[in-house]
């Protein structure tokens, strides 16, 4: 539905993902047909690649840490400075350790709109629920931006 809802509006998505590293661009590219409403997708796991290919200032995540709203925003709008897409979504939290497990923070940019945010907290229900449940916020976020 979310690439079906792209290609009707002409519009091309881009993914800035930590914690989930690149499953939500795996999902984005899987429906044949519409996949090219997909532009491209940054796993920045790490600190430097946050800064390094997204441009997210490295005292703003020694700051604020890199699992926060702060890093959240500056990566979704860092995709769309380093893309051609028209919406970016990006994705940083604790999979299933850090300061919070299940704490995760989510952002979307859209060209000309301010960016949105949004935290969850799914709970230290592991690796593999948290990103899961990462993928269905992200997807609805990127819808709501469409």
């Amino acid at each position: 539905m979310l690439l079906e809802k792209a290609c009707e509006a002409d519009l091309t998505l881009a993914t800035a993902e930590s914690c989930t590293g690149g499953l939500l661009a795996s999902l984005l590219t899987d429906v044949p047909g519409v996949a090219h409403a997909f532009e491209r997708g940054f796993v920045t796991y790490t600190d430097e690649a946050k800064a390094e290919m997204l441009g997210v200032p490295l005292d703003v995540i020694k700051d604020k840490g890199a699992v926060s709203k702060e890093v959240a925003i500056a990566m979704a709008e860092g995709a769309m400075r380093h893309s051609s897409a028209d919406i970016a979504l990006s994705i940083t939290g604790y999979a299933d350790a850090g300061d919070e497990p299940g704490l995760v923070h989510f952002a979307c940019a859209r060209r000309n709109a301010p960016t949105h945010h949004r935290e969850e907290h799914f709970g230290a229900g592991g690796r593999g629920a948290t990103r899961i449940e990462s993928l269905r916020v992200a997807v609805e976020m990127m819808l709501e931006r469409l």
